[in-house]
């Protein structure tokens, strides 16, 4: 089965490119887009926290992935749940679309999940109780963050005048040095983190580069490159998609968006960590584009004139699709995959 780690790992390395080709948008759209800062400052700032957050807290949602979802994950099933999260993640970038790359490699193992359920008719191998949890954050997180972002737009632009740029402008660079490393901590995982569950203690690192760490610290270093490259030669249209496309902003607005994505996305990946051992897969583009829908409202005081309402129904649309495609694939991948391998 050596090669299907190889194969596993160059899957890891691919959608973990896809993820940076349509979040990226996620940090630095709005920032940019609201002329808040400049687009070498931000990405300098977006590689550097992504790879801090993926190497400090990547474990939590890793975790969560690799061993929380479906109980047993085998190596076959890691790499049907990637591929089923490649495609589905791949059409959407070049669709333009800031789909949930979240949402998509979770899917993908739950798809798995099933196809284990469908092959032994044990419902067991879902881990129903933490799969819950997931989904009620899908729910929740884009609706924490839009009113987060409403409430705190309002306070920052009683706070800031326009002779306060400079001071506006700092805010944003540290704003999206959080949300890059509130990103690397959460997404990491939908990357990487299918494969903690197949090779344990430190053999993948010794396997791949002769180093003694932990499987855990690889595969979020290793996630966390690719990501970035990912981001950086690909990403572009979606940042215009969340930047410029979905409302105007302004650099408050660009400074609000980024405080109200990084809290939202670091207190999912923390605190349920804490409470209840695994770090919540949220979904870092309902966070960002939640955000942008909320400051969007309350600059217009109107629904139709804060938002391009066409666009938005389009992307919510795409959201909803997710769940049942990327689960389809996985169940697909996985017995094509289980047939193929014998």
């Amino acid at each position: 089965m050596e090669y299907l780690l190889i194969l596993g790992l160059a899957l890891a390395a691919l959608y973990a490119w896809g993820i940076g080709a349509n979040d990226m948008a996620n940090i630095i759209a709005t920032p940019i887009g609201g002329g808040a800062i400049r687009r070498k400052h931000a990405i300098l700032l977006y590689v550097t926290f992504l790879v801090l957050g993926a190497l400090i807290q990547g474990h939590m949602v890793m975790k969560t992935l690799g061993k929380g979802v479906v109980r047993e994950l085998d190596l076959v099933g890691a790499v049907a749940a990637s591929l089923a999260a490649i495609t589905w993640v791949y059409v959407a970038s070049l669709l333009g679309l800031p789909i949930s790359t979240s949402l998509s490699a979770t899917s993908g193992v739950i798809g798995v999940g099933l196809a284990y359920v469908v092959k032994s008719g044990d419902w067991s191998h879902l881990n129903l109780g933490v799969i819950s949890k997931i989904i009620v954050s899908w729910v929740a997180s884009p609706v924490l963050s839009m009113f987060t972002a409403m409430l705190v737009y309002v306070f920052l632009n009683r706070l800031f005048s326009t002779r306060r740029q400079r001071v506006v402008e700092v805010l944003t660079a540290l704003a999206v040095a959080w949300d890059g490393y509130s990103f690397g901590a959460n997404d990491v995982a939908n990357a990487t983190g299918v494969y903690v569950a197949v090779v344990g203690g430190t053999a993948l690192a010794h396997y791949t580069l002769g180093l003694g760490i932990s499987e855990s610290l690889f595969l979020a270093l290793y996630g966390a490159i690719f990501i970035a490259l990912g981001g950086v030669v690909m990403g572009w249209r979606v940042v215009d998609t969340v930047g410029y496309k979905i409302t105007r902003l302004d650099p408050v607005g660009g400074l609000t968006e980024a405080l109200s994505s990084a809290l939202v996305v670091w207190l999912f990946t923390t605190i349920p960590y804490m409470v209840f051992g695994y770090g919540i897969p949220i979904s870092t583009t309902y966070a960002s584009v939640a955000a942008v829908f909320g400051i969007g409202v309350v600059k217009s005081r109107s629904l139709r004139r804060g938002l391009n309402i066409k666009l938005t129904i389009l992307i919510v649309l795409s959201w909803i699709l997710t769940l049942p495609v990327a689960a389809i694939l996985g169940t697909l991948y996985y017995f094509t995959l289980y047939y193929v391998t014998g």
